[in-house]
């Protein structure tokens, strides 16, 4: 026989969506203030793009820094019909965590 779902279990499940969906929103904003208070612009690279099971388009992007290689991801939107492969454009980084960064598809380099 079925049980019914009880008002605990929705309730923890509600808990942990709400705790996820700010835990997301602040480590973001912690990225973004990273990159604000310690930027450096760099050239990035667009190496694929591409579309994710639920169509929702992204482009994968390469850049260094201090002789080292990094790869971010960033969503683009979705009636963006733009071949961004194989094209340079600026990118901020944070020089102490150059891992974060933040890709500007509408400033191209040209190389």
């Amino acid at each position: 026989m079925d049980k019914p779902i009880s008002k605990s279990f929705i309730l923890i499940l509600f808990c942990l969506i709400t705790f996820g969906y700010f835990f997301f929103q602040l480590n973001t904003h912690y990225e973004e203030t990273e990159i604000k208070n310690h930027k450096i612009e760099v050239v990035g690279k667009v190496i694929k793009q591409y579309r994710t099971a639920k169509l929702h388009p992204k482009i994968r992007y390469e850049y260094s820094f201090e002789g080292k290689s990094y790869q971010n991801t960033l969503s683009i939107d979705r009636g963006s019909n733009n071949n961004y492969v194989n094209r340079y454009f600026k990118v901020n980084i944070s020089a102490r965590k150059p891992r974060y960064s933040i890709i500007f598809l509408d400033k191209e380099v040209i190389k």
